[in-house]
């Protein structure tokens, strides 16, 4: 499966603080890297990395189009409408006469061949999304919350500032108030730059 960072990678950056598997073995790296992956995808609106979304359940309003959860859509696997699937076909995104026209950025899908008839719940969709390949400045951001992060610390969790050898550090902390989600500048502006978010939608 595609990861926003290698083990490598994250044993490698900065001053390789996370080098030792003793202290920090594989498992570990990777558990925090799908723990980064997820909120960062929930900050931005959009995975940064190819991933199928399996019967995701809307409503009809009887037009040709549908507003799913992920942009960047890149493949179409199975709709139903009413319980009845649609063909390979009709949800065939390279098929210009009677398959889907995806948006190349929002989460929209058209029905060149029919509509999504009126109900309850009554559409599922089975649906690939995401970057084809890791934004550099996104794969930066992960590996610094990494970093940041994983190394243990003793400074409380609520603590906004700590002093050491006579030297005052403050911390930036984001909770998601007003857009802050994160102290760190990279990791902020990550976010601000790939923000796929839509209103409305958490």
């Amino acid at each position: 499966m595609a990861t926003l960072f290698s083990v490598a990678e994250a044993r490698a950056v900065d001053k390789a603080q996370l080098a030792s598997a003793t202290d920090y073995p594989d498992a570990a790296i990777t558990a925090k890297e799908v723990e980064i992956r997820e909120w960062l995808e929930r900050a931005c609106g959009v995975n940064f990395v190819p991933t199928t979304h399996a019967d995701e359940t809307h409503d009809g309003d009887g037009s040709n189009y549908l507003l799913l959860r992920w942009p960047r859509i890149t493949a179409i696997t199975k709709v139903s409408v009413d319980g009845e699937e649609l063909s390979s076909d009709e949800i065939n995104i390279t098929d210009y006469s009677v398959g889907m026209a995806v948006d190349p950025i929002q989460p929209i899908v058209t029905r060149r061949s029919g509509v999504f008839a009126s109900g309850w719940s009554n559409v599922v969709v089975t649906y690939t999304a995401g970057f084809a390949a890791v934004p550099a400045l996104v794969k930066q951001a992960a590996l610094a919350i990494c970093v940041e992060e994983l190394p243990a610390t003793t400074t409380p969790w609520q603590a906004d500032g700590y002093d050491a050898g006579g030297v005052s550090y403050s911390i930036g902390r984001g909770d998601g108030y007003n857009g802050q989600w994160h102290g760190l500048p990279i990791v902020m502006r990550a976010i601000r730059m790939y923000d796929h978010s839509l209103p409305g939608i958490a």
